[in-house]
Order: C-alpha cells, then structure tokens, then sequence
C-alpha cells in the first residue's frame, strides 16, 4: 500500500468533516530547481507538472513569489531565464542586499497582517491607518520607479 495514498486519504476525510466544499486531487510531478548564481545567491524555483499538462510556477528563494500558471514547459524555462537573468545583472548592483532585506520585509508583513487580522479584533481606524500607509509607500514605489533609469539588460 502506499503511504502517500494513505497520508492523502487521512487529509481529504479531515477536510471534509471539517466542511471542504470541493477537493480536487492532482496527481502531479513537481521539480524543486535550485541556481547558485556568482556571488552565492541561490535562486530556486518550484513548479508542478499536472496530469492534464498544466503548469504552476513559484520562484521560493531568494523570496517567495508566485509566478502564476504556464501553457508548457517552453514558458518556464523561458521565464525562469529572463529571471534568472535579471538577478545575475542584479547581484552586481551595491543596493542588492537592500533589495532583498526590504523584499523579505515585504513578505514578513504579509504574514503579519494575516496574523493580526485573523487572530485579533482590530478596530477599523487602525486599519484605515494602515491601509493609508501603504498607500504611502505604494506612492513612493512608483515615484522612484519614474526617477530611477531603466536597465538595459545585455
């Protein structure tokens, strides 16, 4: 017998007495692919390879972004290129360990939000507050965007 097949059926008969409205099982191979890029930085990408040949991608280091669903094979490697080399013309830059700290920030307020939010009665005024803030620093994203000059990739 298989444990995975177990392991799932235990969790499928878990989320339904739990209320799950609909599981879809995917029986799906999915690829861990890790690049060491010049300087040590690792970048690693996860994608899942479905049944009916759908396509997921996440890029997980050095932060975690989805990258959303592809038609085929030839879209992630051709992202995952491009990706890979704007972080290897990235590293270079005397900002990149900045870049990354605030990105990780970026991620850890996320789950900080959701942790508050879903844990806590926060009152409606704090919460404007903040949205109002990230406003703020959603502005100030794009007047740097507007300032900064473009890179010219090779």
């Amino acid at each position: 017998m298989n444990k995975n097949t177990v392991s799932g059926d235990i969790v499928d008969w878990q989320l339904r007495q739990m209320g799950a409205s609909n599981i879809t099982f995917v029986n799906s191979n999915m690829y861990i692919v890790d690049f060491k890029l010049e300087k040590g930085l690792l970048v690693s990408y996860v994608f899942n390879i479905t049944r009916g040949d759908k396509y997921f991608l996440q890029r997980m280091r050095p932060y975690a972004m989805v990258q959303g669903k592809y038609a085929n094979t030839a879209e992630i490697a051709e992202f995952i290129e491009k990706d890979l080399s704007r972080f290897r013309n990235a590293e270079h830059s005397s900002n990149f360990d900045k870049f990354i700290e605030i990105s990780k920030k970026g991620a850890e307020f996320a789950e900080a939000l959701e942790n508050l939010f879903l844990n806590y009665n926060v009152d409606k005024d704090e919460m404007e507050r903040m949205d109002e803030k990230l406003d703020k620093l959603l502005e100030h994203l794009e007047q740097a965007r507007e300032k900064a000059a473009p890179i010219q990739m090779p």
